[in-house]
């Protein structure tokens, strides 16, 4: 437990004028989405809250929380532990996000602007650079960022956000997948073949690209939790 606590605590925010509750919401679910907590790894509220040095029941009520959110379960005579994700989940949170990745590039498609692609384009040549250096963390953010770049120009506010929580659940399968070579080249590529369809407008070719880029992480993604 305390090889990750540390991890917890600087997730775990109290300089904010939030509510205790969700602020120890947001740095547990932080924590475990990125994979930090184990799977299975019990969440004793105790514990929890005498390290983060506050009562037990804000610790309660976020996990109440996170139950609902499919982050952790609770299993008869054991408690709270983070859940293992499932095959099932990881196809369904795919399909969701595929339909919504359609709707951002198809809206990105519309409004987005010549200096914003330059700078996707700067974005790409750079994570190119990291990816041949080998750098895989720095790789993974470059890639988060392309992706915000592409729902920032689709300029559909609520849409952005909600890929956006999505894909915090999805950080954990993503690091899986991207840390695999020959997936980071081909993700690579295929940021450019969508940023190539944006440009030239090319509303046929949507549909088959987003999917093919997921399909490839995700197949890679099952595999891993089988």
């Amino acid at each position: 437990m305390l090889d990750y606590m540390e991890e917890v605590i600087k997730n775990t925010n109290f300089n904010q004028s939030k509510n205790i509750r969700d602020i120890v919401y947001e740095g547990l679910g932080k924590t475990i989405i990125s994979g930090i907590i184990p799977v299975g790894e019990r969440i004793i509220e105790k514990e929890y809250a005498e390290i983060l040095n506050i009562s037990r029941t804000p610790i309660r009520e976020a996990l109440k929380m996170l139950e609902i959110d499919e982050l952790i379960e609770y299993l008869p005579k054991v408690g709270a532990v983070v859940k293992r994700v499932s095959v099932e989940d990881a196809i369904e949170i795919y399909k969701i996000r595929q339909k919504l990745e359609v709707l951002a590039v198809e809206a990105a498609m519309e409004n987005i602007t010549e200096d914003e692609i330059q700078e996707i384009k700067i974005l790409l040549d750079l994570t190119e650079q990291k990816n041949k250096e080998r750098d895989v963390k720095e790789v993974i953010r470059l890639f988060g960022e392309f992706n915000l770049k592409i729902y920032q120009a689709s300029r559909m506010k609520m849409l952005a956000g909600m890929i956006s929580k999505l894909n915090e659940y999805l950080q954990r399968f993503r690091n899986i997948s991207i840390s695999d070579d020959a997936r980071r080249e081909k993700a690579l590529k295929e940021h450019r073949e969508i940023l190539d369809i944006i440009t030239k407008k090319d509303k046929e070719s949507i549909d088959t690209a987003i999917k093919n880029h997921l399909e490839y992480s995700l197949n890679i993604v099952k595999k891993e939790i089988k």
